[in-house]
């Protein structure tokens, strides 16, 4: 690569990381930004033939960069995000946090549909939540659970050698297969069934992947089974303890509503920031925000006042 394309795809990165994970509720419109970095990319180069083939990677939407924004700024706090516990915690948000950020809801669904589509992003059902709360994950991230699992349960394997525990006839090697199911974008959904295409595990190994906290049984449909986030029974413990936490805040006050800024001000014992549980009062209806004068009121609602 000649000193000239080099010095253009330099630009191009220093534009792009600028702007890439900043949702477009900050004022950023992905068709313009894309005129702009090709703008900048060739604005110092007369050479403009050298850059006819220089490709433009799609700027990523409005919802993923959302949910990035939330998982990566929003989660939790600077005392506690280098702790153990939200070290092993998975890096997930809901869907209706995100709708708190961007008003419009049918845009929200069809860009995350386009991510899973895509296979960048997927989208899980939590045991704790109402049907419509649904956890979406970085599928990297998602892969990173996966790898810990199989790490797990070579460990567990080795401590049963150790202590002359009959070794089991599965294999490491099912994790792997697993990996390979969940990267079929044809298995991009909330569940599987145990007769959908390429689902090849036996009793034995599906009793493996739920132990290990990668596949749920649905009640209803025994052949059935949710794709689980691992330690998800953790996360919802501390996620609803912060939940409940603010939802009690604003219904001891007499008018069931707080500033925004006082709310801030007040000490959250939750593990995560209270702008997350925020996020996530408002956007499931849990409470409402409203702008005034004197900055943003939080209100609790009916929903809300039954602190769930």
């Amino acid at each position: 690569m000649n000193q000239t394309r080099k010095r253009g795809r330099e630009q191009y990165a220093a534009v792009a990381n600028q702007v890439n994970n900043v949702p477009d509720v900050y004022g950023i419109k992905r068709r313009t930004l894309e005129k702009r970095i090709r703008n900048d990319v060739l604005h110092d180069n007369n050479d403009h033939d050298e850059f006819d083939d220089l490709e433009i990677p799609a700027i990523i939407s409005d919802t993923v960069a959302t949910a990035q924004y939330l998982i990566d700024k929003l989660s939790f706090t600077e005392k506690t995000k280098h702790t153990d516990t939200a070290k092993r915690l998975p890096r997930v948000c809901f869907l209706h946090q995100i709708y708190s950020i961007l008003s419009d809801n049918t845009a929200v669904d069809r860009e995350l549909q386009e991510a899973i589509n895509e296979g960048t992003w997927r989208k899980f059902y939590i045991l704790g939540t109402l049907e419509d709360e649904f956890a979406i994950m970085n599928t990297t991230d998602y892969l990173s659970t996966i790898h810990d699992a199989k790490n797990e349960f070579i460990d567990d394997e080795e401590k049963n050698q150790d202590n002359n525990k009959k070794k089991t006839i599965i294999t490491a090697d099912l994790f792997d297969r697993f990996k390979d199911f969940v990267l079929d974008k044809k298995h991009n959904d909330v569940s599987v069934s145990q007769k959908s295409e390429g689902f090849t595990f036996n009793d034995k190994e599906i009793s493996c992947l739920i132990k290990y906290g990668l596949l749920l049984p649905q009640m209803h449909n025994t052949d059935t089974y949710w794709f689980a986030i691992r330690r998800q029974g953790v996360f919802m413990s501390h996620y609803l303890k912060g939940r409940i936490e603010i939802l009690r805040i604003l219904k001891k006050r007499p008018t069931h509503d707080i500033f925004e800024k006082q709310l801030a001000a007040k000490r959250v014992r939750s593990i995560f920031r209270y702008e997350f549980i925020l996020h996530d009062l408002v956007g499931s209806g849990r409470a409402e925000r409203y702008k005034t004068t004197m900055g943003n009121l939080i209100r609790l609602t009916k929903k809300g006042e039954r602190l769930q």
